[in-house]
């Protein structure tokens, strides 16, 4: 299992800054519901959750970064 259940519902995901493109921010996510993977931009604040919703199912998921 790739991602943690939360108590809302959500699947959370987690990413560290080797998922992310420096060059220009964005960082790589796979949706936890149906594994589409698409990038996000400047979703790269260490320690902070995101929600994002996923391109293919439209489902909604939450995103924490950290920076280890």
């Amino acid at each position: 299992m790739d991602y943690d259940e939360n108590e809302n519902g959500k699947r959370m995901i987690y990413c560290t800054y080797n998922d992310t493109e420096i060059a220009s921010s964005w960082t790589n996510v796979r949706c936890p519901y149906c594994g589409h993977e698409q990038q996000e931009l400047d979703m790269d604040g260490c320690g902070e959750t995101y929600t994002i919703e996923c391109d293919e199912c439209e489902k909604e998921y939450e995103m924490y970064f950290d920076a280890s």
